[in-house]
């Protein structure tokens, strides 16, 4: 489990920040702090979004908040093509949040770097003890690279949701149980593109509960499946709507029809952890064009 530092746990829905942009400060700002104000302790920060301007609005937001009150995670991402971007990125941070320390550095995707993953490892590792960040996360590694890296991994974030269960086929949340790993789903909700397919098993089960779809998927991930989620909105409604989803319990039996859901277009499509010809890499999956979108 993971905690801030001042010792509380941190929420099992985090704050994702795709799409949060500098010209809609105020509206940002004020969704930001609603999260918080409403238990949601964890927010991912990329230097990639939108040009780097995402940072500001969450710089403002941070300014609200007792730094040790809440989990910043902050990503290496692309731009990293030697090994003196990683220490470039940590700085741009913490410069432009304005913070001292994090809470964890996670790696984006193997597949971004321009180097080596073992000299990623090694470096980061090094950093560890020069910026003093209290966890090292990784995003997006195969099976193969979760082994050489479960000696120091708090964090993994992955894909999963209903239609895409590679890092279950995989055993890579078990390994990631097993190791006391947090995991966190990037794209739970496939930014709504599941409920859209109007899936008769979730139709039924929102229909049974008196819940919307995104309510029965985030409750069957976060209660059943025990893994957190990154979510993002704006709108006060819909963040209160996705947080009340971990306030009903469904039936065994229902759980379990949602465990066994697959979707075979999904199911068939090659996919890379890093740049494989003729492969989809692992981050991109949730976006492939498949069902209605």
């Amino acid at each position: 489990m993971l905690y801030t530092k001042s010792g509380n746990a941190v929420s099992k829905i985090g704050i994702g920040t795709w799409t949060i942009k500098k010209e809609n400060i105020d509206k940002e700002v004020e969704a930001l702090k609603y999260y918080f104000s409403k238990g949601v302790n964890y927010i991912d920060v990329v230097l990639a979004y939108d040009n780097g301007t995402t940072l500001d609005v969450i710089a403002k937001f941070l300014k609200s908040v007792k730094r040790e009150d809440i989990f910043i995670n902050a990503f290496i991402t692309h731009g990293c093509q030697q090994i003196s971007d990683i220490e470039k990125q940590i700085n741009t941070y913490i410069e432009k949040l304005e913070v001292s320390y994090f809470d964890c550095i996670t790696l984006h995707s193997p597949a971004i770097i321009g180097f080596d993953f073992k000299e990623y490892v090694k470096e980061i590792k090094r950093l560890q003890k020069k910026y003093k960040f209290l966890n090292i996360g990784y995003s997006n590694l195969s099976p193969e690279m979760f082994e050489q890296v479960k000696d120091h991994i708090a964090y993994f974030e992955g894909l999963y949701n209903l239609e895409n269960k590679i890092n279950e086929d995989t055993d890579v949340i078990k390994a990631c149980q097993k190791n006391n790993t947090a995991f966190y789903a990037f794209q739970p909700l496939r930014r709504n593109r599941t409920a859209k397919q109007n899936y008769k098993e979730v139709v039924s089960l929102a229909n049974k509960y008196s819940k919307t779809q995104n309510q029965i998927l985030i409750n069957w991930m976060v209660k059943h499946k025990n893994i957190g989620i990154l979510i993002k909105s704006s709108n006060k409604d819909h963040i209160k709507e996705n947080l009340e989803s971990l306030n009903f319990e469904m039936s065994k039996a229902d759980y379990k029809s949602l465990d066994k859901f697959r979707n075979a277009e999904f199911d068939k499509l090659k996919v890379s952890y890093l740049n494989e010809e003729g492969a989809i890499r692992i981050e991109t999956v949730p976006n492939q064009p498949i069902g209605i979108l």
